[in-house]
Order: C-alpha cells, then structure tokens, then sequence
C-alpha cells in the first residue's frame, strides 16, 4: 500500500490483529461481530480479513457500546438504520443518552438499596 493511502482514512487497512489491538478487545469479538454482520471486512485472496479506517470506525463504536451494554440488537439498529453518517451520529448520541439514563436509574436504585443496608448495621454498633 502507498503511503498516500493513509492520508485518506478510508482507505487505509488494517488486519484483524491490529483492529484488535487499536480497539482494545479480543480477535473472537471481532470476528463475531462479523459473523454476526456488524462488521463488514474485505477478504484478501489467502481469506485474511482487511478493515478501512471508516471499518476500524465503527468496530471502535461497537466495542465501546458493547462495553456500555448496549446489546448488539440495539447497536444493530444504530448501524443498519441511519442512512448516513450524520444520522448514524444522532442515533448514536439517541442511544447514549437512553443508556446514560438507565445507568442513572440503576445507580438511585443502588443508593436507596445502600441507604437501606447501612440502617441495621448501625442499630448493631449502637448496641
């Protein structure tokens, strides 16, 4: 590959390895997001996998929403149903904000399940 390819993002590639490596999760995590066709690689002639940088994109946002738990028929919808670019951020930035507030609700739920713990033990220690 010329070196004028990386100027372009899109048009730099990346193995599998190196994807895995750039975004911090397992070669089995990327070849099942494939499998299960979230990602989208060119083969070589010898099957090796080959990423863009506009690849490499989107397997950093999976990753990141799977870390997030966003499941991946939630991620699917992010990826398979926003014609664009621009929409694909919204239904992103869209899917963030509902996971942001679930978190929220979940940690208040944590605080009160905390605040209802720490009743009984001090009852003890009074003792």
């Amino acid at each position: 590959m010329s070196h004028s390819n990386w100027a372009n993002p899109s048009l730099a590639v990346v193995g599998i390895a190196r994807l895995a490596e750039m975004t911090g999760t397992s070669l089995r995590a990327l070849r099942y997001y494939e499998e299960i066709g979230l990602l989208r690689p060119f083969r070589t002639a010898n099957r090796a996998r080959l990423f863009t940088g506009h690849q490499c994109e989107m397997a950093a946002m999976i990753v990141l929403l799977r870390r997030l738990d966003v499941s991946v028929v939630e991620i699917r919808a992010v990826i398979d149903q926003a014609p664009s670019d621009t929409d694909r951020a919204v239904r992103l930035r869209q899917t963030l904000e509902r996971k942001a507030a679930e978190l929220s609700e979940r940690l208040r739920e944590v605080q009160v399940a905390l605040a209802g713990t720490s009743a009984p033990h001090e009852k003890l220690s009074a003792a």
